[in-house]
């Protein structure tokens, strides 16, 4: 195959419209809205549209293994994920996350993504079925990938609240936008890292360099920090980079600003 992707699981991450408009052969569509909880009752019925809560939903009872195993992706077998760099905003970031916490064991980024594959020569398919056979994905739950709503309320009421890091833009971060969000702002102990800057023109990633230079200073050696956004998809490409060129796996908050924001008693800081 051109680009050098042969005997790999290639998924996907853009909308269903990108992916029926021209993807990489063999590629498989996953997009994380799909695999996320409901919001809660009571919610504004915005945030049931498919990317406004970023909870992930409980994989057994959504039967995440049969699933992925009917799309063709297997647990131990390589598997590059991509959508279209920083205009996707997180996408391929936030799958390839999911996969690795459910316990996919060889997950990749393909650096300048569907932009670069094209420019590169890459051949496109047009079809909408993935010809792929089923594979077996067996569940493995890596807990130090995730922190969940429960943990980090524990965490601040005992002081011990970790170093968030938010991966949106700096308007979102002061609480300018958006209406949508149950509060605008950001949480406690929160240091801003745009998600935008983690890219070079032409959508390849920063040099590892470049990602030392633009972290807040000591973050390397945190012991314990969290990433965030606004539905945890910015924040789980930032935090698949850190672990690259760190070598430590951070955390995601999947919940994010809509989550905590949704709880009145949490506070929200602006």
């Amino acid at each position: 195959m051109a680009g050098g992707l042969a005997g790999w699981s290639i998924v996907d991450a853009r909308t269903a419209g990108e992916f029926d408009a021209g993807h990489i052969p063999g590629a498989v569509s996953v997009a994380w809205e799909q695999w996320c909880e409901a919001p809660p009752a009571g919610s504004e019925p915005i945030l049931s549209q498919p990317g406004f809560w970023g909870l992930l939903a409980d994989p057994v009872a959504n039967e995440f293994c049969r699933r992925l195993s009917r799309a063709g992706i297997g647990g131990g077998e390589p598997v590059v994920v991509y959508a279209d760099g920083a205009r996707s905003k997180g996408r391929e970031g936030r799958v390839a996350w999911m996969l690795l916490y459910l316990g996919a064991s060889c997950v990749y980024l393909l650096d300048g993504g569907w932009s670069g594959w094209l420019a590169g020569g890459g051949e496109i398919e047009l079809c909408r079925q993935s010809s792929r056979p089923p594979a077996e994905f067996a569940l493995s739950v890596q807990e130090h990938r995730r922190v969940r709503l429960p943990q980090l309320q524990e965490l601040y009421r005992s002081n011990r609240m970790p170093l968030m890091i938010d991966t949106r833009t700096d308007g979102e971060f002061r609480g300018h936008c958006y209406d949508y969000q149950p509060r605008k702002g950001r949480l406690p102990r929160s240091v801003l890292v745009p998600f935008s800057s983690l890219f070079l023109p032409g959508d390849r990633f920063i040099t590892r360099e470049r990602y030392l230079e633009i972290i807040p200073p000591g973050l390397a050696d945190e012991p314990y920090a969290v990433a965030y956004c606004e539905v945890g998809v910015r924040a789980a490409t930032f935090a698949l980079l850190h672990e690259m060129y760190t070598g430590c796996p951070m955390p995601v908050f999947d919940g994010s600003i809509m989550e905590w924001a949704w709880h009145t008693a949490l506070p929200i800081l602006v």
